[in-house]
């Protein structure tokens, strides 16, 4: 035993003094074997608060679009934290589409009491947020007197009718380590219907390098041992979907009709263009006659933004994929991304151009190259065919057309631009013939940027009476759409608890600003600001408070741990900061120079102070470029020791460049 920590020899006596006194043979016949493995396995995980012995899930093809899952899960809390493992949620479509049709628990003490699920501890909530309203649901099983040693199985059954057609995705990792994982795909066996004409696909990703091992039998599943738990806090790391384990099994059933065909992207795409084109219904409303077709593009978006808005409303499962007609779109003045490209589109082909919906994924993640033909999108924009260049930046050529793209959407960039969550991100144009893969041309993001202009006074104790002067390009702040939705209320409220964080004693004024629908000029907002402390006194120095100078990035994690996931990092909008203040005590800048660099950003720093007759006039000239940046999981430590120099250079420019020596 020389060498092993005093901690594992502790966790693996705890265990086998619990195992004592459980009777194992009360465990269902799948969980047992698991539960006593323990007695030759006796040391848990380092710092886990519970540990998943035993995770399996038996997916099958029943027939009619029909798919069935068993789920098994055996689950030993190490920890009183790790009792939260009592809830066994399952995640359903709701409506008719998936129904839980069994769950079953078992909770075994460590004192040999066990308790078993009592049924009115099984509850299913709707799962909409407060933006939508869906029939998406929770079912969750609350096992009772669950405590620290309890070893906790949950066996369920849902009954699965997607949509889009039996397919269905697996993720791997969770909160706590996994001993064993599997995942088992059949047509027949048990409970499964033998349908020799089903094609069965079975695909695994991002499984390396997090899990060593895996036994991969194609077409009939999965398994692994000894997988670790998501990394905790850890910021500023791609999204799951890209570097997280996932699995995706799809039945390809050549009797199903009416659905979509998950074996080559091209079927997809055709079908759902199909489902658009069926909804190709423009109404009257707006009028376009009279105008010529870019122009008329050009009244379409800016009635748009005027007179619809978004709104997610799946009142059935199916909606979430199929639009509602145009027509209808336009009478009830709302709808989701998909209702608001099928009006759009409708409307564009009023007026001469060749409708094309286009599947999109933003904020949750990238589409890879290398993702099987699956529902990976979460969002739809538009693309209209042309004949010849319009000359607009959104434009892409392919070898089937030139297209213009545009998300309606996003009702704060002009046509012939796109939002910067498009930035790199591959679509896929859906045509009655099939798929076109297209990325967004890197000339038609947005350009955001921020600039300020501080203009006012700062009186002998450090009160500052300030007008606050803001352009904002593109998304910038998110000031523009903040405005438009919310009214002054809201603005005020933005930027006092956002951007600001003044103290409950400084008085905000929202002064004009320009109309946040016209997209062919900057959002340009002033409002006057009273600060109690804008210059902080600290012995012979101040220090400018309440002034947005938000650049200082958050730690990339805790120090001492090894980072797991790549460190990667998005650009953001453009700043020029300034500041021309007159203060009423003679000051001389701490940091009157300074340029620097990061993989993270480029910056120039530059103050001054005038003297004057009473005081100074303090000057700040800032212009901040921020840089993606992307480190992968053989540059991870390179990548933490880049953001930690990254944030400590920036705390100290900012910590030294707004402070100012006080003359006497």
């Amino acid at each position: 035993m020389i060498g092993v920590p005093i901690r594992q020899l502790l966790s693996g006596l705890i265990l086998m003094s619990g195992l004592a006194a459980q009777d194992l043979s009360r465990l269902p016949d799948w969980a047992r074997p698991h539960a006593e493995a323990l007695s030759r396995e006796p040391r848990p995980p380092q710092e886990a608060d519970a540990w998943v012995l035993f995770d399996r899930t038996e997916v099958a093809y029943t027939g009619d679009g029909e798919i069935r899952t068993r789920r098994f899960r055996l689950v030993k809390i190490l920890a009183d934290r790790g009792a939260d493992v009592a809830v066994f949620v399952i995640h359903g479509l709701g409506g008719k589409s998936s129904k839980v049709k069994r769950m079953k628990a078992w909770n075994l003490r460590p004192d040999g009491e066990l308790t078993r699920l009592d049924e009115d501890r099984i509850i299913t909530v709707d799962n909409a947020g407060q933006a939508e309203a869906s029939t998406d649901t929770l079912t969750a099983a609350v096992v009772p007197r669950v405590m620290k040693g309890s070893l906790v199985a949950f066996e369920s059954l849902q009954v699965i009718q997607h949509p889009l057609g039996p397919i269905a995705t697996a993720s791997v990792m969770e909160k706590y380590p996994i001993r064993r994982w599997e995942l088992e795909v059949a047509k027949k066996e048990g409970w499964f219907t033998d349908l020799k004409r089903v094609e069965i696909l079975l695909d695994a990703r991002h499984f390396e390098p997090w899990i060593q091992g895996l036994d991969l039998r194609q077409g009939q599943g999965l398994a692994a041992n000894a997988i670790p738990p998501i990394p905790k806090d850890e910021l500023f790391h791609p999204n799951p979907h890209n570097v997280l384990p996932w699995a995706l099994i799809r039945f390809l059933d050549p009797e199903l009709a009416g659905m979509t065909s998950w074996k080559t992207w091209d079927a997809h795409a055709t079908w759902i263009y199909q489902r658009f084109a069926e909804a190709f219904r423009p109404g009257s409303q707006p009028d376009l006659k009279g105008v010529g077709s870019l122009e008329a593009l050009r009244q379409l978006c800016t009635w748009m933004a005027r007179e619809l808005h978004y709104k997610a409303v799946y009142l059935t499962p199916e909606r979430g994929w199929v639009p509602l007609p145009a027509d209808e779109v336009g009478r009830r003045q709302y709808g989701d991304c998909k209702d608001l490209a099928c009006f759009f589109l409708a409307h564009a082909q009023r007026v001469g151009f060749q409708p094309r919906p286009v599947l999109a994924r933003i904020v949750e993640g990238e589409v890879e190259e290398k993702d099987p033909p699956s529902p990976v999108f979460n969002h739809v924009i538009c693309a209209l065919g042309l004949d010849r260049t319009l000359g607009l930046p959104a434009e892409v050529e392919t070898a089937k057309g030139r297209f213009l793209l545009f998300d309606p959407t996003d009702r704060f960039t002009p046509l012939g631009k796109l939002g910067a969550h498009h930035r790199g991100r591959r679509l896929l144009v859906c045509t009655p013939e099939g798929g076109i893969w297209v990325e967004a041309p890197s000339q038609s993001i947005q350009e955001s940027k921020v600039a300020i202009l501080w203009t006012g006074d700062i009186e002998q104790f450090g009160r500052m009476k300030a007008r606050f002067r803001v352009q904002e390009q593109g998304s910038g702040w998110g000031l523009r759409e903040v405005t438009q939705v919310g009214g002054v209320p809201r603005l005020k409220a933005f930027l006092q608890e956002r951007i600001f964080e003044l103290p409950p004693t400084a008085v905000l004024t929202i002064g004009p600003y320009t109309n946040p629908l016209n997209l062919e000029i900057p959002f340009d907002l002033e409002l006057d600001i009273q600060h109690p402390e804008g210059l902080k006194v600290s012995g012979n120095e101040g220090i400018l408070t309440g002034l947005g100078l938000r650049v200082i990035p958050a730690q990339a994690q805790k120090p001492g741990n090894p980072r797991l996931f790549p460190l990667q990092r998005f650009a953001e909008p453009d700043l020029d900061f300034e500041v021309d203040l007159h203060s009423a005590r003679p000051c001389q800048p701490l940091l009157p120079v300074q340029d620097g660099s990061t993989p993270f950003r480029t910056y120039s720093w530059r103050a001054s102070a005038e003297p004057e007759a009473a005081g100074s006039r303090l000057k700040i000239q800032f212009r901040h470029r921020s840089q993606p940046a992307y480190y992968g999981f053989d540059q991870r430590d390179e990548g933490v020791a880049a953001a930690k120099k990254d944030r400590t250079q920036i705390r100290k420019l900012m910590a030294d460049g707004l402070t100012w020596k006080l003359l006497p």
